[in-house]
């Protein structure tokens, strides 16, 4: 079952990266991924990798063929190699004999798993940081809540555009609760345990009212930490989470159904 896909119609969704510009999601432009030969080790190499499974621009069951990852990412295969294998060991990756290397698929099960551990550890993330988030932080999430509110008053070229700068914008507002968290190991353990290439098509996916019941979350949120409310602030986390996990799952259905037609 194709859990994932990043289609509308018959136009493929592409994620722009935030640091090129890249034109299309298998061989348009793709100069801005050069250029940063001193980075270029597994580890530099496994992060871009890593970002693009995550950003939706290699699907699940899709696969990775390093010598054209290579050509892409303007590296050797050797480097590609070694971070397919750092990625298999994250869950994201699966090295089959003589077929190489794909991307996972994740299924029901897996994803309301991963969307439960998600809401305990970034509600942990979010009482912490009531009473150690700094003033500037504040002020940063009260800037990226306003520009998510105002985003359907904005022209964009596309609405992959916009998901795309939506996507953006979230991950920031979380990250700034989880940094705000000052527990380095939280941080691992939701970036190695929680994160998935689902993001970018649970966006697509929001509709009007998904978008106004999440932009609502984020002003409790928001609400709760500048009142230094740490109780507060991890139960709307959590339902924040619980929501958008039981949306998700229905979006899934809903795919299954109309593939099984």
């Amino acid at each position: 079952m194709k859990l994932l896909t990043q289609s509308s119609g018959s136009h493929k969704i592409v994620y722009k990266l935030s640091w090129g510009a890249v034109r299309d999601g298998k061989g348009g432009k793709l100069g801005a991924l050069r250029g940063d030969g001193a980075r270029s080790g597994p580890s530099r190499v496994f992060e871009r990798l890593r970002r693009l499974i995550l950003d939706g621009e290699y699907g699940p069951k899709e696969r990775l063929i390093e010598e054209q990852l290579a050509e892409r990412l303007g590296v050797s295969r050797t480097p590609v190699r070694q971070a397919l294998t750092m990625l298999e060991s994250e869950g994201l990756v699966e090295i089959i004999p003589n077929r190489g290397a794909l991307v996972c698929s994740f299924g029901m099960d897996e994803v309301w798993d991963i969307y439960d551990l998600r809401a305990v550890l970034e509600g942990h993330a979010a009482r912490r940081a009531a009473t150690r988030i700094e003033a500037g932080e504040l002020a940063r999430m009260r800037e990226l809540a306003s520009e998510m509110e105002g985003l359907s008053d904005r022209e964009f070229a596309g609405r992959e555009e916009e998901i795309r700068l939506l996507v953006t914008l979230n991950n920031e507002f979380h990250g700034i609760i989880l940094t705000a968290s000052r527990n380095n190991r939280l941080g691992h353990l939701l970036r190695h345990t929680v994160e998935l290439p689902l993001v970018f098509k649970a966006f697509f996916w929001y509709g009007t009212h998904e978008r106004l019941v999440s932009n609502h979350y984020h002003r409790q949120i928001l609400n709760a930490l500048e009142k230094g409310d740490a109780e507060r602030a991890e139960i709307v986390m959590r339902e924040h989470v619980y929501e958008g996990r039981d949306f998700v799952i229905k979006a899934l259905k809903e795919d299954q159904r109309d593939e099984e037609r």
